[in-house]
């Protein structure tokens, strides 16, 4: 594990049981999950699908959340959250917030006081 990841996953081990708010940005698509944290895994055998698209290595969140896109909130699809390690292009860690740079996009996932989100984990 390279040291970046070490200290993303460091920052992860004191985050159980917290609320996090995941901002996905790629392209023009941006995407925000709100997840109670209940445990944490890196994948190094993910499995890609048929057709190649998917990460061997991979960050996985897991806890329920909501969705958020355009106003609108779902349920997060399997109580989980994939972030895709292979293209992974340097990482920045503080108190409050860990930033995932990738060749696809920008991941911000911070802890704190988020207003209230209809469905949302409490």
């Amino acid at each position: 594990m390279n040291p970046s990841l070490q200290d993303v996953t460091n920052w992860f081990n004191g985050k159980s049981n917290h609320t996090l708010m995941i901002e996905k940005e790629e392209e023009r698509d941006r995407d925000r999950v709100q997840l109670r944290l209940e445990h944490f895994d890196v994948s190094e055998h993910h499995n890609q699908s048929i057709d190649g698209y998917g990460d061997s290595r991979c960050l996985l969140l897991h806890g329920p959340g909501v969705v958020i896109t355009a106003g609108h909130e779902a349920p997060l699809p399997g109580d989980s959250f994939v972030i895709g390690l292979d293209d992974l292009t340097g990482t920045e860690v503080r108190e409050d917030q860990v930033v995932l740079l990738t060749e696809r996009g920008k991941y911000s996932i911070t802890t704190g006081a988020f207003p209230d989100v209809p469905g949302s984990p409490q």
